[in-house]
């Protein structure tokens, strides 16, 4: 067993998870693929779907023209014109029902985390136990009890607030918890949008939370080291 899969079946035993956690690196042009590393044969409706089914166990390597949703693209450096794209009736569609205004919508939008324009060329989605390299950002798909814990074990040395900075219902998946870990190096939960809802499928009571690779190892270690007050709250939960 490598030592991802060990980290990931821990993880999932101890926080009692429906899904796996969730590895992501990007690729830049420039980059090379890694060798035997084949792309997915298909087409999703959304980075978040892809979160959403490799934690059920599924890989994806996939070029932007595979991700379905130009939000994500958007937001994870697929596209050259961003402009061109939000220009053209997404804000208008998100103008009429989910913000009260063109430029309410507009606002979203543009005060989102963006990686670079135009330099990823492809995204490896996979369960962790999958990866032999440490993956750029790990994601959980976790109810809000599981979430808690995850938040407690980031916290577990340095204590005080944390800032969980939010893209405003829409860009979850592919902002909050991915664009913004990799870009400031911190972890980060997103209760997700109507969109993302929609294509991923997950259940109302799940959100999602992202992290660097780099905060992986502690965030295992202090779940572990969390195991008695999981236990108690386990226990007072049993006795109801």
């Amino acid at each position: 067993m490598n030592p991802f899969e060990s980290i990931s079946t821990d993880l999932t035993q101890s926080l009692g998870l429906a899904y796996q956690p969730v590895g992501v690196s990007l690729f830049l042009s420039e980059e090379a693929i890694p060798a035997g590393t084949p792309f997915f044969e298909g087409n999703l409706k959304s980075y978040c779907q892809a979160v959403a089914l490799a934690g059920k166990g599924t890989s994806f390597l996939v070029r932007k023209e595979q991700m379905g949703c130009k939000l994500g693209t958007s937001v994870l450096g697929f596209e050259e014109d961003t402009e061109a794209f939000l220009d053209d009736g997404v804000l208008e569609k998100y103008g009429v029902g989910l913000f009260g205004s063109e430029e309410a919508s507009e606002q979203t939008m543009k005060q989102s985390f963006y990686l670079e324009k135009g330099k990823t060329q492809a995204a490896l989605i996979a369960p962790l136990g999958a990866f032999r390299a440490l993956p750029q950002v790990v994601v959980f798909t976790a109810n809000s009890e599981q979430v808690m814990w995850l938040l407690y074990a980031l916290n577990y040395e340095k204590g005080g607030r944390m800032e969980l900075p939010q893209s405003g219902g829409a860009l979850g998946g592919c902002a909050d918890i991915t664009a913004l870990p990799l870009t400031r190096g911190v972890p980060n939960i997103t209760f997700l949008g109507l969109g993302c809802r929609i294509k991923s499928a997950v259940d109302a009571c799940h959100l999602m939370l992202g992290m660097p690779g780099a905060d992986l190892e502690k965030a295992h270690q202090h779940v572990r080291a969390l195991a008695k007050p999981i236990a108690m709250l386990n226990k007072a939960k049993s006795a109801t």
